[in-house]
C-alpha cells in the first residue's frame, strides 16, 4: 500500500470525481483516508515508491527486505547487489505478486557468471494498477485510462579477498505514467558483502536509489525517490537446518515518526481516541527492524521463512483490529532445476496479498544432458 501513496496524493482529487470509478480503487482510497492520517509515517515523502517492493515471494516471506543473505537465489540482487555470484549462473527467475485491491506487480530476471569478470543480471520491475474509467465532475464518462510503473535492471558483483568480500551494484532505468502524466528517472545501488569462510554468516549493506527523476510527471515539479540505507546480518548454523536474519532499514531517517509540528494529535478515525503520532525512543528504534528465520530441512529441498517487520506493523496496524499486520511467512519447495515459492505477508487487517516466484536453473539442464551424451555407449548384444 505504501507504493501507492504518491501517486494518490497526485490524482487523488481526479479520482475522487469519478462516481463509476472501480470497486478496488474505492477500497484503496477508503483505507488510505482511514490509515494513513493517524498511522503513516514515509509515505508519500518520495515517488517510485513501486521500487521498495519485495520482489519474490522469498523476500516477501522474509519480512521485505534481504541485504544480508546470500546464496543462489537470484532475487537477492535486486535487495544487495553485492549478493550476485556465481551460485545464480544461468538462472531465470519470475515472480507474481496479486497486491492490495487486484493490482499486480513482478519480476523477471536472467544472470550470468565469468569468472575473470564478474556476475551480471538483467532484469524488469513492474506494476500494473489497471484500468480505470475517465471521468468530468458531472460523472460523464469520457473513455478509459491505465496506470503503470516500469524498472529496468542491469546488476553486477564481483568478489574480492578469496570470496570473503563482495561488492557489487545495480542500475535502473525507471518509466512511469499515470494516464497522459509521464516520468522517466534513473538510479544506482551500491552494496557490500561480507561471507564468512565457513559460509554460516553473513553482513550485508546496501545504500539503495541513488538518483532522482530526470522528466518529472509535470515541468517544474521534481520529486525525491525513496533513497534507503540498510545493514542487515544472517547467521546458520552448522548441524541445524536453521538460519536467523536480522535487519535494519531506513537508516537515513533516525526518527521514523510522523507529526506536525502544529497538529502532533491526530484522531483515530474509527476510535475517536487522540494518537500521539511522535514515537518514543524505544518505539522508534524497534521501527528500524526486521527480524527473521528459514528453516531448510530435507537437504534444502524444503524451506520454511517466518519474519516480522516492526515499521509495518506500527504504521499499518489499527487499534480496534491489529490482527496479524506486520507478519509474513512463505513456503519453498526445489524439484530437481526447479524452485517454487509461495508467500504472504499481513499489510492491513485481512489484506495479505499473495506472492509466487519460480526460479529456474538452467544450467542443470545443460550439465544433465551434457552426462547424458558423455555417457558410454552400452555394450553390444551377445549372440
Amino acid at each position: 500500500m505504501h507504493a501507492l501513496k504518491p501517486h494518490f496524493r497526485r490524482y487523488g482529487i481526479f479520482l475522487t470525481l469519478n462516481p463509476f470509478m472501480k470497486k478496488r480503487i474505492s477500497a484503496i482510497i477508503l483505507t488510505l483516508f482511514t490509515v494513513i492520517p493517524a498511522f503513516s509515517q514515509l509515505g508519500g515523502s518520495s515517488t517510485y515508491n513501486f521500487l521498495k517492493l519485495p520482489n519474490s515471494a522469498r523476500i516477501e516471506a522474509l519480512g521485505g527486505a534481504t541485504p544480508a543473505l546470500f546464496d543462489a537465489d537470484l532475487s537477492l540482487g535486486l535487495q544487495n547487489p553485492a549478493t550476485y555470484n556465481k551460485g545464480m549462473h544461468n538462472q531465470i527467475q519470475l515472480s507474481f505478486n496479486n497486491y492490495l485491491a487486484n493490482i499486480g506487480y513482478g519480476f523477471a530476471g536472467y544472470s550470468r557468471t565469468w569468472d575473470k569478470i564478474g556476475s551480471f543480471m538483467g532484469g524488469i520491475q513492474y506494476l500494473n494498477y489497471g484500468d480505470f474509467i475517465r471521468a468530468d465532475e458531472s460523472g460523464n464518462q469520457l473513455g478509459t485510462f491505465t496506470a503503470h510503473d516500469v524498472a529496468i535492471y542491469i546488476g553486477y558483483s564481483r568478489s574480492f579477498f578469496d570470496s570473503l568480500l563482495f561488492v557489487g551494484a545495480n542500475f535502473k532505468n525507471i518509466i512511469s505514467q499515470y494516464a497522459e502524466y509521464n516520468s522517466y528517472g534513473m538510479a544506482l545501488d551500491l552494496g557490500a558483502t561480507y561471507v564468512s569462510r565457513n559460509k554460516l554468516f553473513t553482513a550485508g549493506l546496501v545504500i539503495k536509489n541513488i538518483g532522482g527523476q530526470l522528466d518529472p510527471y509535470t515541468p517544474g515539479n521534481r520529486e525525491p525517490i525513496p533513497f534507503e540505507i540498510q545493514i542487515g546480518v544472517s547467521q546458520a548454523f552448522k548441524h541445524v537446518p536453521l538460519r536467523f536474519f536480522l535487519t535494519a532499514t531506513n537508516l537515513q531517517r533516525p526518527d521514523l515518526s510522523y507529526y506536525d509540528r502544529d497538529n502532533r494529535f491526530v484522531q483515530d478515525p474509527l476510535t475517536g481516541d487522540s494518537i500521539d503520532t511522535k514515537l518514543n525512543v524505544g518505539l522508534n528504534i524497534l521501527r528500524h527492524f526486521i527480524i527473521g528465520m528459514e528453516f531448510y530441512p530435507f537437504k534444502k529441498r524444503v524451506f520454511l521463512r517466518l519474519a516480522y517487520n516492526f515499521q509495518r506493523s506500527g504504521e499499518m496496524s489499527v487499534d480496534a483490529m491489529n490482527g496479524a499486520v506486520g507478519l509474513s511467512y512463505g513456503i519453498g519447495v526445489r524439484i530437481s532445476h526447479f524452485t517454487i515459492s509461495y508467500s504472504r505477508a499481513h499489510y492491513f487487517m485481512t489484506q495479505s496479498p499473495n506472492h509466487f516466484t519460480l526460479n529456474i536453473n538452467l544450467d542443470g539442464f545443460l550439465k544433465a544432458k551434457k552426462k547424458k551424451s558423455e555417457a558410454p555407449p552400452p555394450p553390444p548384444l551377445q549372440p
